[in-house]
């Protein structure tokens, strides 16, 4: 049994999530499912996680594009994930109340504590997260990433990347961090493909790690929760092990904000 001390609705901490925005990026379903399957088991950290935080799930936030077939766009022909800064609410419907939902968080004291958006990628191998790169060094948004590359298989930290391009200022991650000001603002990528270190090395990525992905995901929020408020945490850590890409140079990432044909079909952010 697990004893837990129920926490008051108004003290709890808000965790939002969402994913399918491309709705060829079915890998990320796949990792929402085990997220989802998690949260909802009887498991003793589960049980923790629902009495410390309230979740708020967007599982598909493009279900028109998902129905009618389509790889990466919406009915309307535009990527959603490049319409954060101004949604309209008959262009890009979800796009405009799930930011909504955030921005009423913030404007009532309960900003989040962790928003991620699940993707998938067709080019790179193994999962790993983009951030944003806290722009007073006191880097925050690496310790969610290391605790998943210490606990998650099919992770890799190596992967990871905190650049904060121009052409990704309308995306989900970083319009929740530098808008909304969410600290520890994500997107989560899952190869199509597989892994090419740890224990999975060598191996296509089947929906079994996918569902463990997110499991995994749901018992580091938990560790993230538990580590110390200390704003100078990683300073004497090698850091070498997270990619720290130049300016304009965030590999695979696409850029337009409509499906034409220069929109390449690499599946991320």
């Amino acid at each position: 049994s697990c004893n837990i001390i129920l926490m008051p609705l108004g003290d709890k901490r808000y965790i939002v999530l969402s994913a399918r925005v491309h709705p060829g990026e079915t890998n990320s379903s796949w990792v929402m499912k085990g997220v989802l399957k998690f949260l909802l088991s009887n498991d003793p950290t589960a049980q923790v996680l629902r009495n410390k935080f309230v979740f708020k799930i967007i599982p598909m936030l493009n279900p028109d594009g998902v129905i009618n077939g389509s790889h990466r766009c919406s009915l309307s022909g535009q990527d959603l994930n490049r319409h954060w800064i101004t949604p309209h609410p008959v262009m890009h419907p979800t796009i405009f109340y799930a930011k909504g939902i955030i921005q009423w968080l913030v404007a009532n004291k309960r900003k989040p504590f962790v928003y991620c958006d699940f993707h998938g990628h067709s080019r790179k191998k193994n999962i790993f997260m983009y951030g944003c790169r806290d722009p007073t060094g006191t880097k925050i948004e690496e310790a969610l990433p290391r605790l998943l590359n210490a606990t998650a298989p099919v992770f890799s930290l190596k992967s990871c990347s905190f650049a904060v391009e121009k052409s990704k200022e309308a995306t989900a991650r970083v319009v929740v961090w530098r808008e909304l000001g969410v600290a520890r603002s994500y997107t989560m990528e899952s190869t199509y493909c597989g892994a090419d270190e740890g224990p999975y090395k060598g191996l296509q990525i089947g929906t079994e790690h996918l569902e463990e992905m997110g499991y995994h995901f749901c018992t580091a929020l938990e560790g993230l929760d538990e580590l110390p408020s200390n704003p100078n945490m990683y300073d004497q850590e090698d850091a070498s092990g997270v990619t720290q890409m130049p300016p304009g140079s965030e590999e695979d990432e696409t850029s337009t904000s409509s499906c034409s044909t220069t929109d390449s079909d690499d599946s991320n952010d």
